[in-house]
Parts: C-alpha cells; sequence; structure tokens
C-alpha cells in the first residue's frame, strides 16, 4: 500500500512519457497482470508528460531517452526540482553506458533497455518502488556496440529507428525527413523490415512488433 501526502493508495501509479504507441500499448498490456502497479496515465510529448505529473504526482514517470523534440533526462531532472518524491525511471532502446550514468546524474532510479524481457522490467519497477537505484543488468552487452540497439528480429539500428517510425504512422517520406535519408533508402528499409519480421504490410508489422512485447520477448 502506498501513502502519497494525506492521500493512501492500493497501487503504485505510474505516467508513461514515451512518443511512441508501442510502449504505451505494451506496458499497460502487461501491467494490468501486476496488482502492484497502475499505469495512471500517458503522455507522447514532454510538456503533456509535466502536465499530467503534476496533475496525479504518480510515485513513478516511466520515460524514454527522447519524447519527440523534448528530452527525457530533461524531464528527470524537472522532476526533481518540482516534484522530488516521483521517482524517474528511463525505459529505453538505446544501450549505452555513458547514458545511463548521465541519466542517473539527472535523478533517474533506474536505466532499463526495452529490449529486456518485460517480466524483469516488473522486477526492476518492484525495486524502484522499495527506493533502490538499478541499471539493467543487460546494458553494454548489444553486439551493435556502446550506444547500439538490440532487438530479437535482428533488424539494424536505422531498421529499428525506422520501424519506430512507422509505429508512429509516418509514411515514407515522412520518414525520411525525420531522419535525414532519402525516400528510396526509407523505401528499401521498410522492405527489409517487413521481410525480417514476415510481415504482409505497415500494420501486420505494427501488429507483429505489438504481440511480441506481449510475450516478453523484448522489443
Amino acid at each position: 500500500m502506498v501513502t502519497r501526502g494525506s492521500v493512501r493508495r492500493e497501487t503504485c501509479q505510474i505516467v508513461v512519457v514515451d512518443e511512441g504507441p508501442l510502449a504505451h500499448l505494451a506496458l499497460r498490456a502487461f501491467l494490468r497482470q501486476a496488482p502492484a502497479f497502475t499505469v495512471a496515465a500517458s503522455a507522447t510529448t514532454g510538456a503533456e508528460g509535466r502536465r499530467m505529473i503534476s496533475r496525479l504526482i504518480p510515485e513513478i514517470v516511466i520515460c524514454e531517452t527522447r519524447i519527440g523534440d523534448d528530452c527525457g533526462l530533461e524531464l528527470c531532472r524537472w522532476i526533481g526540482l518540482e516534484h522530488p518524491g516521483v521517482m524517474p525511471v528511463v525505459l529505453t532502446s538505446v544501450d549505452d553506458v555513458n547514458l545511463a550514468s548521465a541519466a542517473l546524474d539527472a535523478g533517474a532510479h533506474a536505466y532499463l533497455l526495452k529490449s529486456s524481457p518485460l517480466e524483469d522490467l516488473l522486477f526492476h519497477l518492484e525495486r524502484v518502488a522499495e527506493g533502490q537505484v538499478i541499471v539493467d543488468d543487460r546494458l553494454g552487452r548489444s553486439p551493435a556496440g556502446r550506444g547500439g540497439r538490440r532487438t530479437r528480429f535482428d533488424l539494424s539500428p536505422r531498421e529499428h529507428e525506422v520501424l519506430e517510425e512507422i509505429i508512429l504512422g509516418l509514411d515514407n517520406r515522412a520518414i525520411a525527413g525525420r531522419l535525414c535519408i532519402a525516400h528510396e533508402t526509407v523505401k528499401t528499409h521498410v522492405k527489409s523490415i517487413l521481410r525480417k519480421i514476415g510481415a504482409r504490410d505497415r500494420a501486420h508489422a505494427i501488429a507483429v512488433v505489438l504481440g511480441d512485447a506481449r510475450t516478453g520477448s523484448g522489443w
């Protein structure tokens, strides 16, 4: 049972701040099985996240290192200044030891990888709720090296970025603009992603990846 000021809560409330809808869907689906935690709200921008945090004063905030044009580490610093009782947790695709150290310096209570099994995420969140500071034990093991990304579909770091943009609903031209690569290059990456995932089209790819996240195989 959690006490927040004069409010007595049965569960630990979480606010998720991540621009990718996959993160919100996967976390909500998984944490429904964890009675100790409740996803109280979700935000896809840093500004929206700040509003939600100030309104709800959750126990934990889960955020990415990049939230659109905002920085997750800046959000952690803001939480420390404005709501010091709230515990920020960085849950990210970026496997980077230096970034993890910077996140902890910014006030994060944990630096966790999205490529880890969701059961491990639950274990780490329980430790954070107890007041511990956690760094994912898989950090630095990515075959892409320091700062690289890993998925079970063997996507390259660039393919992973393109897949994230597909999940956001962007078309090839928009993805090319955001990633500063040629339109034809995006088309090539999309074809490779669909082949590696075994998907018929973009919608099917999102469904396949979402199903993979729900089974805890890594995302």
